[in-house]
């Protein structure tokens, strides 16, 4: 993403305008329900990478900004530099500087090509120049590569009238099966879910051998879509006869984009991620003079932004990933995730999003091993703005709770919209 093109803005703005009206409502108070007997998965921290959010250079200090973050999936660019679309932050030496964290580089092909929509040229130059990076990925030594995303937002860049999508998908696909064998593909990437879209790429892949190993799109919008969009994916797969995929949302953003990174506005995103199973996902790029600032987690290349604390907290999340419902999966109301370490004997709740300044946090299925009584800390982090840097979080409270027939209820008052919360339970 450098320029968003109107066709994708307007589709989204519309969807927004007709959902505006019902999330405006304001209830009595919102009621997050975390149930730790509901495993979900092992923590993965999947959605705690960036599009471009790190570069050969940037951010400053790898061991001190990234790493504590526990990335999983960074997007850059196959090539940077004169003649490709961005300037900096090549796939291969960004892998080299994440070598030594837990995050993996995916690899942007089609960023090989200037401009935006891309320059495509023609088959025989585009399959050369694929095959000039995959070449350089496997010299490079580097195991930390997620894959090869194909081409980027196909529904408005991909533009020749001698080859289509399908065809170039096609023949881009066997070359890396070819070469690379057992590296991960990743498509189509469209810039929105669109069910027919996704539906005929699908059915030309099933009939063409040419299924990705990941299933990937966009989510520009904001989180309200994102649960009905997985749910109308898998039953396409079911349909089609297609085993289940992975999924990855290699950029995603609040509607207001000036909100990336915000605490808040991130919280009901990381939920559906969660709580969906999505494999990674990456926060977008709206800032296209501030790379290398971990999606604006970064309130600059040497300072911590509100989102960082945040994500911070998502990277302190241990043991397994438990099911928190949320009053409306279909919003970008107030949601929550929540893990469960029976080792460290904690749970953590993180949450946010928006609501009418009280969030009720109902805790059930209380593990043994908090015993009859819980020490309670909630803590939040305050975010003014994307460049505003914040050193650290702040208690609200900490208290004693009974546990009552496996349950305690947390009630958080004064919350807002833009901030983000952390209960955290232990004995």
């Amino acid at each position: 993403m450098k320029k968003r093109f109107i066709s994708s803005t307007l589709i989204l703005t519309t969807i927004l305008s007709l959902s505006g009206a019902f999330q405006s409502k304001a209830f009595a108070a919102t009621t997050l329900t975390v149930d730790c007997r509901a495993t979900l998965r092992g923590v993965t921290h999947c959605a705690s990478g960036s599009l471009y959010g790190v570069t050969e250079s940037k951010p400053f200090d790898i061991n001190q900004f990234v790493a504590p973050l526990k990335p999983n999936v960074f997007t850059n660019p196959a090539l940077a530099g004169f003649n490709h679309q961005q300037p900096i932050g090549a796939a291969i030496p960004t892998a080299g500087r994440l070598k030594n964290t837990t995050g993996k580089v995916m690899i942007r092909l089609a960023d090989i090509f200037p401009r935006w929509p891309y320059g495509f040229t023609n088959m025989n130059d585009w399959l050369g120049k694929v095959t000039s990076v995959i070449n350089q990925k496997k010299a490079s030594g580097y195991s930390n590569f997620y894959g090869y995303e194909i081409w980027n937002e196909p529904d408005g860049t991909f533009k020749n009238n001698n080859v289509s999508f399908n065809d170039m998908w096609l023949q881009t696909y066997k070359l890396i099966r070819r070469l690379d064998p057992n590296s991960q593909i990743i498509g189509p990437s469209y810039s929105y879910y669109n069910h027919y879209n996704m539906n005929a790429f699908l059915n030309f892949c099933r009939a063409n051998n040419c299924l990705p190993d990941v299933i990937c799109w966009h989510e520009l919008g904001g989180s309200q879509n994102i649960s009905g969009n997985i749910r109308d994916l898998k039953t396409l797969e079911r349909s089609l006869g297609i085993p289940e995929r992975k999924i990855a949302i290699n950029e995603y953003s609040d509607s207001n984009h000036y909100a990336e990174g915000q605490p808040g506005a991130s919280a009901p995103f990381i939920a559906k991620f969660e709580r969906n199973k999505v494999d990674s996902a990456c926060i977008s790029w709206w800032w296209t003079n501030a790379p290398g600032r971990l999606g604006s987690l970064m309130a600059s290349d040497t300072q911590k932004g509100a989102g960082w604390w945040f994500y911070k907290w998502y990277g302190d999340m241990t043991g397994n990933m438990v099911n928190v419902i949320p009053q409306n999966d279909n919003s970008n109301l107030a949601d929550g995730f929540a893990c469960v370490d029976s080792n460290a004997k904690y749970i953590s709740v993180l949450l946010g999003g928006v609501n009418d300044g009280t969030v009720n946090v109902n805790i059930k299925n209380i593990p043994a091993f908090i015993g009859s009584s819980a020490t309670v800390k909630v803590e939040k982090v305050d975010w003014n703005g994307k460049d505003t840097p914040v050193n650290g979080t702040n208690t609200v409270f900490s208290k004693r709770y009974t546990v009552s027939n496996g349950t305690i209820n947390v009630s958080i008052p004064g919350t807002n919209n833009t901030s983000g919360y952390r209960v955290y339970v232990s004995r």
